[in-house]
């Protein structure tokens, strides 16, 4: 049996997400600030029901708890075919490898369903986890932005790493 189910946030999801991000809210800062309001997480929904945005959430299969969220922002289509994607964990669950799962399940429907090329993190350089989430899924140092996203009331530089459909495939075929 899987250890964790990939599905899209609904609505009917407010409650125990906005919990689990009340719980975080520690681990979150300052690198992202996710909804913890009935008024943001329906801002937050609207958001993710528009064709460029989608949501996935990180279900513990046994519990049906939510252990975390990716986030693919701005898809651009045309000539682009790329994305952005941001993601947290629940703090509960943080370290224990699901956000590790969740991203090659994440990635798969990013390359295949979405049918993206280019799928980018931009990551505050002192964010250790989250850039070896990244580093362990394929994604390459692409460059580094100074002040480049405004997160938490400054603006914070980031780094930027990238996977491309045809790194991700010759990944995934090593690992099958």
């Amino acid at each position: 049996m899987d250890k964790i189910i990939v599905r899209a946030l609904q609505p009917e999801d407010q409650n125990s997400f906005l919990a689990a991000m009340q719980d975080s809210v520690s681990l979150h800062s300052p690198w992202l600030k996710p909804p913890v309001t009935e008024e943001e997480f329906e801002a937050y929904l609207k958001k993710f029901q528009q064709d460029n945005y989608k949501c996935y959430l990180i279900i513990e299969s046994t519990s049906n708890a939510i252990v975390g969220v990716f986030c693919i922002n701005d898809i651009i289509r045309g000539v682009l075919q790329s994305g952005f994607i941001g993601y947290y964990v629940v703090q509960t669950y943080a370290g224990k490898g699901y956000m590790n799962l969740g991203l090659k399940q994440v990635l798969k429907k990013v390359f295949v369903d979405l049918a993206l090329h280019r799928i980018e993190a931009n990551i505050q350089p002192t964010n250790h986890a989250s850039i070896r989430l990244v580093q362990r899924n394929g994604f390459k140092l692409e460059g580094f932005s100074p002040r480049y996203l405004y997160i938490n009331g400054a603006w914070r530089d980031h780094a930027h790493w990238a996977l491309t459909y045809e790194d991700w495939l010759s990944l995934s075929e090593t690992e099958t």
